[in-house]
């Protein structure tokens, strides 16, 4: 995650506006060329199923033409969102990954490791509580060494 690929406490309760924002930043961080485009691209991707996968949590993603590299961005909102996800829960925790056209691996790879990582209580509980993007990456990067043990 680059420099503004972690956004916390969003005071928005639109999933519209929370993606918006995440892909604002990886543009900002240069993964994204046009934002319009690859929200376009999220926006095609929603319509097959929710990404709003439970616990709290919601992983859009999306493979386009507009994303200049592999990217991760991550988004807390100060309160759940609008939108419900099959367990019942609405989202809080966002991670949106963005993947360049006909890269398949990388998008496979980066959900993976994503679900591995927030499946544990304690990785959620700590995202809800950092305090800047610097403990998001601690939580993160201390969740990732004990999962590859």
């Amino acid at each position: 995650m680059g420099p503004n690929g972690i956004i916390l406490d969003l005071e928005v309760r639109e999933k519209e506006r929370v993606l918006r924002t995440l892909a604002e930043g990886l543009r900002a961080d240069g993964a994204v060329s046009d934002v319009e485009e690859f929200l376009a691209h999220v926006a095609q991707r929603e319509a097959q199923g929710t990404t709003s996968v439970g616990h709290g949590l919601a992983i859009p993603h999306a493979k386009s033409s507009a994303v200049v590299r592999p990217a991760l961005a991550m988004g807390r909102t100060r309160e759940e969102i609008q939108e419900e996800a099959l367990d019942g829960t609405r989202p809080r925790l966002f991670f949106m990954i963005a993947v360049p056209q006909g890269d398949d691996s990388s998008h496979l790879k980066v959900l993976s490791s994503l679900a591995r990582l927030v499946m544990h209580q304690e990785v959620r509980e700590g995202l809800l509580s950092a305090k800047n993007p610097e403990e998001v990456r601690r939580i993160i990067s201390e969740a990732e060494g004990l999962i590859s043990c």
